[in-house]
């Protein structure tokens, strides 16, 4: 029923390409299929799309929008392939950075590195330490370059210097900030949530909350935007909370942050 309904959507597409002298390369579609691990040790029959004159086979994995996803949403392709791009281009970056000002560097290092790092980290949320620990050795070495220190001093105070925050907390900085934009509805719609009905009214009544989901699933469940969001943003303080300016509600959140890291 699933694969009939895709096939339809895309045939509509198709056809609202070719009235407007377009073109949809039906083999070159990618299809991929979400499979919880316990379901793909077993044999099973996947089903067959079809796009056009093409037959379109489930990928083992697929990109989209520049992130790299897989059928157990392990993420760990995605991490595999920034983690590999970042240190060629610090490598790169290295061989020039004596011809290179300061300002010139850093510039080259954000563009090339940490905002890799930053694009759509919010998905990462919830994946292991040991994947998220990739992230971090190439940001503390694009730290580390930057900065002009060795490869054994301590990662914590030059991280500190940059005023740079630790890829764990950037990944919940990226969530907090969408989730602010939900709260105070400057969000696409498609990422509205219900906000948290108080019965009476206090002093923290002005500091919206989210409602709580519970997540159906405990592993992949907890990682989505709707579980993950309500539950960064409901352990806020009531202060933040209340921030409707953007920028100053970021620079509150990294202090907080900042200092979590350091606890």
């Amino acid at each position: 029923m699933a694969i009939s309904h895709m096939e339809e959507c895309i045939s509509e597409v198709r056809m609202w390409l070719s009235n407007n002298q377009l073109k949809l390369n039906d083999d070159k579609t990618d299809f991929l299929m979400l499979i919880p691990p316990s379901t793909r040790q077993k044999h099973i029959q996947l089903p067959v799309l079809s796009v056009g004159s093409s037959l379109i086979t489930p990928s083992s994995k697929s990109r989209n929008l520049g992130v790299v996803f897989d059928q157990g949403m392990t993420f760990h392709d995605h991490i595999s392939k920034t983690v590999s791009t970042g240190f060629f281009y610090l490598h790169s970056i290295a061989l020039a950075k004596k011809y290179l000002p300061a300002e010139a560097l850093a510039t080259l290092v954000h563009a090339f590195v940490s905002a890799r790092i930053d694009s759509c980290s919010s998905i990462l949320y919830g994946l292991p330490k040991y994947e998220i620990n990739r992230l971090q050795k190439l940001l503390n070495q694009a730290a580390r370059l930057l900065t002009h220190t060795g490869k054994y001093d301590r990662i914590t105070p030059i991280l500190r210097k940059l005023h740079w925050l630790p890829v764990h907390q950037r990944i919940q900085f990226k969530i907090l900030t969408l989730a602010h934009k939900v709260v105070y509805e400057t969000s696409p719609l498609y990422l509205r949530l219900p906000k948290h009905q108080q019965s009476r009214i206090t002093r923290s009544s002005s500091a919206p909350l989210l409602e709580r989901k519970r997540a159906t699933k405990r592993s992949a469940g907890d990682r989505a935007f709707s579980v993950a969001a309500p539950s960064l943003w409901n352990a806020l303080p009531v202060a933040i909370r209340s921030t409707g300016d953007l920028h100053a509600f970021q620079r509150l959140i990294k202090t907080i942050l900042f200092r979590n890291a350091s606890s």
